[in-house]
């Protein structure tokens, strides 16, 4: 008995080839989703150094006598934290509120970074952030103010 030629067994292909086709497609994707958790961990650790400036530029203010050395120790502080040598920012601004520089007053240091998207990420990526950081602190009751 002859199988009539319509009857043959067609071969099936199976899944020979799918995973190399699904690594070509997902890596891409993947890499991209490792990206951008690097740049937002990049981002929150240039936020808590931001921050760190601004608390560390206001414990220098708060030793000084008066509000103008204040001030310009506040700025100083601000340099050396984030500075050139730092590579974080490229623009950096400090505001030194001494408007209550009295016995028991109030210090507000305020700093501001602009960070090139190209430091957070790789060289060649455009933009930028401002990140800004306010802090207060109270001065001593009892001191003598100069």
């Amino acid at each position: 008995m002859k199988l009539d030629p319509s009857c043959r067994r067609r071969r099936r292909r199976g899944d020979a080839g799918s995973a190399c086709t699904e690594l070509v497609l997902l890596t891409p994707l993947l890499v991209a989703v490792l990206g951008v958790f690097f740049f937002a961990g990049r981002l929150v650790l240039a936020r808590l150094e931001v921050d760190d400036a601004a608390r560390t530029a206001l414990q220098a203010a708060v030793t000084m006598p008066d509000g103008v050395g204040a001030s310009d120790l506040a700025s100083l502080t601000t340099l050396i934290v984030l500075g050139p040598d730092h590579g974080l920012c490229s623009h950096i601004s400090t505001s030194t509120d001494t408007s209550n520089f009295v016995a028991g007053g109030t210090v507000f240091v305020q700093v501001t970074c602009q960070v090139p998207f190209s430091h957070l990420a790789f060289t060649g990526v455009p933009g930028s952030v401002t990140i800004s950081s306010t802090r207060g602190a109270g001065l001593e009751p009892y001191r003598e103010i100069g």
